[in-house]
């Protein structure tokens, strides 16, 4: 008999949640649907009270899934049997409060022994309801006892204001024991049981006790350490209430409630203390809860009726716009602000708050979770997957969405390409909840599934909800298996990141600097100074790449790969900022216009400024802007006259945050080619962060507010954007390109980097050798790329390349400048009027020279040459200085701390030190031919030291007279004087002017400051042509500089070699001794001769070479 009316029942329930007949659905009052826990109206199925009281089975157990009624269907029990426990009359128990809400419904018509239900039954029992989904189980078994221990303790206090006058001493303090939580673990399990024999005892009548969700806490433990131990625990708990009602007789009826069938998985021991217990499971076969049961369809032509109906609603659905758009932004374009709007609309019209009902959070989230998982369940591209087991109290909510393409089987376990994570959660602040979303479950484990293991890519969407506000946020993780990008052979050197990631190209990884732009903290806008082709523009479009969201699904397409397996996304919180911003980009490379008048300037800019403001046209609707933002949007995409170009990037970043509800990123190339007062502009609270890029550090010193705080990375200090730790060179080849191409530093706030080489000549170098073995061209490829013209004419214009500083780095010390490596160059440099200070910043920061540290500056002093030493110092003192003095001289440079702030200096490799030369020689060569003529200033030297090799006075004449032509009045060493009464500067000036020109010209065996005989050599070294010979110069300074004095000094220091015997010390090692007479008025000089003890021979000037 039991099981018949169990399997009416089961009909019945299941025809109250599919179609109920229209006289059994209502809407009731708002109150009603707040009792019963409903969402929208209500069902009637009171008529459930009278199958539960005229069943003979005491306990009833309904098993169903989670959203079928189950609850609404125990409140709707409690109010109706609850009793009122206060101002109770003499046999009367009548709640006359709840009774409202049941006299409207079918169980008031049903009498029993001609009284109706309502007046025999209607709130006349003691009532113990248990929810059992509301206890916590948290992450010990210790922390979920208190937790149980709390969920007992709010229930002896719901009862806090019954008369428990029947109760004996120590019932009664057990009792309070209860309510203020101090009882032991013993006690915790008998605590229902006391409860249902207490009220018994209290009111004389048995107890209606209704358990609701009695599976949750077991579910909710099943993954935890602490399982068994639990499960023993809460089974004593359950089992002891019937136990005890074995010899107490205090319950009249059970209604249990849950998921997973009593009987048969885990209390089935209530069998043998005699209770009959009714299933009533529609959703398991067996006890088999993977096997869930199909819709049986009884006919063909409902059959017929459903395929037709059904499936074509559903495909119309589908093709929805909105729909479908939303679908593809889950599933593939993951655009956050077309899901959000579409979840708004859909919960504003879900909820049905016009019912009044007050929702419960869970309510909520679960609101949600069935939208989305009907939305995506449209789909016909992918398979929607829910987890098997989670804990219904739980504020989070996940789903799996795996598109078709990557099924092989109905199983997560195929090893294919992508997945989305949805993970939904319930939060007060939605932007915090997304965050916590995504932070939850980091291992991404799916029902014991790892997916790291089994995905290439997991897109995984935090989706947060209050109330009617939401939020989405995307990242992406990478699975296990998916490799970093190998390196390739094919060679890029554009400017394109999307071009060299797609086509596998050479690349260094440099993405890791993306992620210091979305960790960092207070700034909002970047000066990045390098070199020229230096990677500045293929950086800006890798940013570019990363933050740019796409327009529409081929863009998408195109560029979601790019990052796959770079350093980026190795932390899958910086995926959380892919392809969500717009992106202004202005490159001003392009200008090539010659004239730097401001016309010329203003028409270049708005030229740029128009083709941005037309490329973000096409990629919103600009439509939607108001009437009075199109008509200014199109003044300046038209270019039109009165357009104030300083406002013109702020109001598009207005604009663009309308639709894309984030601030700009403005990325700025090349702005030292085209500065100009027209882009200095005023504060933008729309600008997310900012990146200027340019050679130089110009211009922006005295920008309106904001600019001016520009964070600086130059080689100069960079803590942001440091180098690449790669080095993947072949060893064959290291050290040659090691001298020709490193030689670059960079500080930071851990000290400086050094061994940074030129990227694109190194890249170039790759590209012209990657088909060699052997006979590797290295070039000057770096230095080729530009003219040298810009270099050439700050050299020239400010006599450069007679300043002893740059000399010495030509020779190849390290100099110190006095230098502030927090100041730009000054704007006055836009004006050619250049500083001195301004012009070795310029030779930086255009890369012809790197900086050293002092370390390495007292390394290349205590190794350098003495020699050159002396010919790069200038302080004249150090040239008479002997070897002794020198040492001690070095020493006390390394010693000597400076006060004031410096920099080191030095030529960073034999490119640009090769490119110095050249431009040395050019520029020689200018000064001479401008005053005499066309030729070439090294045919000049080499017929100069050829001349002394050779012992030809003509050649050494004439070459040393055109080369000392070049000099002007105020050159160093050549303009010294020690008293304004001189006409020429001492020897010894002369002396390092020669050294420093033989040291040029790469002379063997050079020697200056020697002791021999009974003096000091000026300058010796052997003859290269002719081993057998040693050459002797002396030099001397004539007063005047006619012929006749001139060639009175050559003799008087030939005279000296003689009479000082300073040809004693070679005498042993050759047979030849050649002495030259130097003599000098400043830029006027004689040469004569003498070979051992033979004649002196004089050098008639017939053709006045050293006439001025």
């Amino acid at each position: 008999m039991a099981e018949n009316k169990l399997k009416r029942l089961t009909e019945d329930e299941n025809q109250d949640s599919t179609a109920e007949p229209p006289n059994k659905k209502r809407k009731e009052s708002s109150d009603l649907l707040k009792k019963f826990n409903c969402q929208y109206f209500y069902i009637d199925k009171s008529l459930l009270i009278k199958k539960f009281l005229q069943d003979e089975s005491e306990i009833v157990c309904v098993t169903r899934p989670s959203g079928y009624g189950k609850t609404t269907n125990l409140k709707m029990l409690r109010y109706f049997f609850e009793m009122n426990y206060e101002n109770i009359k003499e046999n009367e128990f009548q709640n006359l409060q709840n009774k409202k809400y049941f006299e409207n419904l079918l169980i008031s018509k049903e009498k029993e022994d001609d009284q109706t239900y309502l007046d025999k039954y209607q709130g006349k029992y003691p009532v113990i309801y248990l929810d059992f989904s509301t206890v916590i189980i948290e992450e010990t078994y210790e922390a979920t006892i208190e937790s149980f221990k709390s969920f007992i303790k709010k229930l002896f206090r719901s009862y806090k204001n019954i008369n428990l006058k029947n109760l004996d001493k120590y019932d009664k303090e057990q009792w309070e024991n209860f309510q203020s939580g101090i009882f032991s673990l013993y006690e915790l399990k008998e605590s229902i049981s006391f409860l249902c024999l207490s009220l018994n005892e209290a009111f004389n009548k048995q107890i209606i006790l209704l358990i609701d969700n009695y599976d949750s806490p077991i579910l909710n433990t099943v993954n935890t350490s602490f399982y068994n131990k639990f499960f023993k625990f809460y089974k004593d708990v359950f089992l002891n209430i019937f136990k005890e009602d074995k010899y107490y007789h205090y319950l009249f009826k059970t209604f249990i409630t849950g998921n997973l069938n009593v009987n048969e998985y885990y209390f089935n021991e209530i069998n043998l203390i005699n209770n009959s217990i009714i299933d009533v499971d529609v959703t398991t076969n067996n006890g088999n809860i993977s096997e869930v049961r199909k819709l049986i369809i009884k006919t063909e032509d409902i059959r017929e009726f459903i395929k037709k109906n059904f499936f074509e609603w559903k495909k119309n659905l589908f093709n929805v716009e909105k729909i479908k758009n939303t679908i593809d932004s889950l599933t593939s374009n993951y655009d956050e602000e077309r899901i959000i709007e579409f979840l708004k609309d859909k919960i504003k019209s879900n909820l049905g708050y016009s019912t009044g009902y007050d929702y419960y959070k869970n309510e909520f989230i679960d609101k949600y979770y069935s939208i989305i998982y009907s939305l995506l369940s449209l789909s016909d591209e992918c398979e929607v997957v829910t987890k098997e087991i989670f804990n219904e109290n739980n504020n989070i909510r996940e789903l799996l969405i795996i598109p078709k393409d990557n099924l092989e089987t109905n199983t997560l376990n195929n090893n294919k390409n992508d997945i989305i994570y949805i993970i939904i959660n319930y939060n007060n602040n939605v932007e915090k909840g997304c965050i916590e979303a995504l932070d939850y479950n980091e291992n991404l484990i799916f029902d014991k599934i790892e997916l790291k293991n089994e995905y290439d890519k997991i897109i995984k969407f935090g989706i947060a909800f209050n109330k009617k506000i939401c939020d989405v946020i995307y990242e992406i993780n990478y699975g296990n298996k998916i490799k970093e990008k190998e390196m390739q052979k094919e060679i890029y050197t554009g400017e394109k990141f999307q071009y060299a990631s797609n086509e596998n190209c050479y690349l260094i990884d440099k993405t890791k600097m993306i992620s210091k732009l979305i960790n960092r903290k207070g700034i909002n806008a970047y000066l990045i100074t390098r070199p020229r082709r230096f990677g500045k523009s293929l950086n800006l479009s890798m940013i570019k790449d990363f933050f740019e969201k796409p327009i529409n699904e081929k863009e998408n397409e195109d560029k979601k790969f790019v990052f796959d397996g770079l350093e980026v996304s190795k932390d899958r919180k910086n995926m959380r900022h892919f392809h969500k911003y717009p992106v202004i980009y202005l490159n001003f490379k392009s200008n090539n216009n010659k004239e730097d008048d401001n016309s010329s300037i203003i028409n270049f800019l708005k030229k740029e400024i128009s083709s941005v403001f037309n490329y973000y046209k096409k990629r919103i609707d600009f439509n939607k802007l108001s009437r009075d933002q199109q008509e200014e949007w199109n003044k300046i995409e038209q270019k039109s006259d009165g357009v104030i170009l300083q406002s013109t990037i702020k109001f598009l970043c207005t604009c663009l945050k309308e639709f894309y509800k984030r601030n700009c990123i403005i990325l700025i190339d090349e702005y030292d080619k085209i500065f100009s007062e027209k882009l200095k502009s005023e504060r933008n609270d729309y600008l997310h962060f900012g990146i200027v890029t340019g050679c130089l550090d110009i211009g922006l010193n005295e920008l309106n507010s904001g600019a001016n705080n520009f964070t600086k990375c130059s080689l100069l200090k960079d803590d942001y954007f440091k180098k690449s730790d790669k080095d993947k060179t072949k060893d064959g080849i290291k050290e040659r390109l090691k001298k020709k191409y490193d030689g670059y530093s960079c500080f930071s706030d851990k000290g400086i980097i050094k061994n940074i080489y030129n990227p694109f000549s190194v890249i170039k170098f790759i590209e012209t050798n990657k088909d060699k073995k052997e006979n590797y061209e290295l070039s000057n490829y770096w230095v080729n790329t530009g003219s040298n013209d810009k270099l050439k004419n700050l050299i020239r214009e400010n006599d450069f390349n007679f300043e002893i500083e740059f000399l010495s780095l030509l020779c190849g010390r390290i100099i110190k400048i006095s230098y502030d490596k927090d100041s730009g160059i000054d704007d006055n440099f836009l004006r050619k009027d250049y500083s001195y200070r301004d012009i070795w910043k310029v030779l930086f920061f255009s890369g012809y020279l790197a900086v050293a540290d002092e370390e390495e500056y007292n390394e290349n002093i205590k190794n350098m040459n003495n020699l050159k030493m002396k010919f790069t110092s200038n302080d004249l003192k150090v040239f008479n200085m002997n070897e002794k003095e020198i040492e001690s001289y070095k020493n006390k440079l390394i010693e000597t701390k400076d006060l004031e702030d410096i920099l080191y200096f030095k030529i960073p490799n034999q490119e640009v030190l090769d490119n110095f030369n050249e431009l040395m020689e050019e520029l020689n060569k200018e000064k001479i031919t401008s005053d005499y003529g066309d030729f070439k200033i090294s045919e000049v030297l080499e017929n100069f030291i050829n001349g002394i090799y050779n012992k030809d006075l003509e050649m050494i004449n004439k070459g040393l007279s055109k080369y000392l032509r070049q000099f002007s009045s105020r050159h160093l060493p050549i303009s010294y004087k020690r008293k304004s009464t001189e006409s020429s500067p001492p020897e010894h000036v002369y002396q390092l002017f020669l050294m420093q020109l033989f040291f040029n010209l790469n002379v063997k065996g050079l020697v200056a400051e020697q002791e021999s005989g009974y003096g000091i050599i000026d300058i010796g070294f052997p003859n290269e042509k002719e081993n057998e010979e040693y050459i002797i110069i002396e030099i001397k300074v004539s007063d005047k500089d006619d012929q006749n004095s001139l060639s009175k000094a050559c003799k008087e220091a030939i005279n000296q070699i003689d009479n000082q015997k300073y040809d004693e010390k070679f005498k042993n090692s050759f047979n030849k001794i050649i002495k030259y007479g130097m003599a000098f008025n400043r830029r006027k000089c004689l040469i004569e001769m003498k070979e051992n003890n033979g004649d002196i021979k004089e050098y008639e000037d017939n053709e006045d070479d050293n006439k001025t």
